[in-house]
């Protein structure tokens, strides 16, 4: 299920990665008594049974995660404020759909770059005053913009972005103005790799298509730029993601 997602190889391989984690450490101190007598049987039939269920309340944990995050950054967008997002995020139109329904009144500026027009609809079909902008014209805008709030492919160890082509331009605008930059991210995004510049970012999360190494889908936007991350774990400093890695994955 979390392949036929529209997320790229970073989001895949993390979401996965975690996955058999959540499958192999579940006989910790916390899991029922029943799980670990299953894990001990040496029929088939039942340990199907057990991959089935963890891997259908793994999925339960991520759909809720969206709702988490919702639920966590909505407080942050106030009357009267604009917002810039970049492409189409779901976790960000959850946010968005969130302050919508608490009668917060706001603007959303989304830019073009690949799926920006299909975020702009879907903000439009909810009643969210949104508006498509060019990616070039994000000197232009920032301005008037309050604060900068983007989705993410995945969030490294340091506490840096891997997000859409166009985000670190964004940032790097967004902080020359002072203007706030928060990442919206589900934490089986949290990628276990240390980037320090675009170059280091391993080829399988750049492209799409291994053969075609010309154009990258994303770049990588590092830590310093961003101020805060909204997670179904809390809101975190881009300092605080290596701690929750090593929660996640020991």
């Amino acid at each position: 299920a979390v392949v036929s997602t529209q997320s790229t190889g970073t989001s895949v391989a993390s979401g996965c990665d975690l996955f058999v984690r959540f499958i192999t450490l579940s006989r910790g101190q916390n899991a029922p008594s029943s799980e670990i007598d299953i894990l001990e049987c040496k029929g088939f039939d039942p340990v199907r049974k057990f991959l089935v269920d963890r891997g259908n309340l793994f999925m339960k944990r991520l759909k809720d995660s969206r709702r988490k995050i919702a639920q966590l950054a909505y407080p942050f967008i106030s009357d009267g404020v604009t917002v810039l997002t970049v492409n189409m995020s779901r976790v960000v139109l959850e946010i968005l759909m969130k302050a919508h329904e608490k009668a917060k009144k706001f603007k959303v500026l989304v830019t073009e770059s690949e799926e920006g027009p299909l975020m702009v609809k879907k903000l439009n079909d909810q009643g969210i005053q949104a508006t498509l902008i060019l990616d070039a014209s994000i000197g232009f805008v920032m301005e008037r913009v309050s604060f900068v709030l983007v989705g993410a492919v995945g969030v490294v160890e340091n506490g840096g972005l891997i997000n859409k082509l166009g985000t670190y331009p964004v940032a790097v605008m967004a902080r020359s103005l002072n203007k706030p930059f928060y990442v919206a991210v589900e934490s089986f995004k949290f990628y276990r790799n240390y980037p320090l510049s675009q170059l280091d970012l391993p080829n399988d999360a750049k492209y799409e298509n291994a053969e075609d190494t010309k154009h990258p889908e994303v770049d990588f936007t590092p830590p310093k730029y961003i101020n805060k991350l909204f997670t179904d774990l809390g809101v975190l400093t881009p300092s605080a993601v290596s701690d929750e890695l090593i929660k996640l994955y020991i």
